[in-house]
């Protein structure tokens, strides 16, 4: 009887150690998809900045109402 007693406190500790391991893994998962959603978050907003800082040099661009300074200036934008 003492070895199948010996027998289920090793299947019991098992279980432990597996549970534990499984607790590892689904943390360090949980880490990682939750800094994947935090680059895309950085990102995003990064890019989003890039887009107010050059809408922000649009507006202030002053070519006037005249279509031909509109063009020689395109013109020269161009060139540089």
């Amino acid at each position: 009887m003492s070895g199948c007693a010996s027998g289920a406190k090793v299947i019991g500790r098992l279980k432990l150690w597996l549970a534990g391991i499984g607790a590892v893994v689904i943390a360090l998962l949980s880490i990682w998809f939750g800094g994947k959603k935090a680059g895309k978050n950085a990102a995003k907003a990064e890019e989003l900045n890039e887009y107010i800082e050059t809408r922000k040099r649009m507006d202030e661009t002053d070519v006037g109402d005249d279509p031909d300074m509109a063009r020689r200036w395109l013109h020269e934008r161009g060139e540089r």
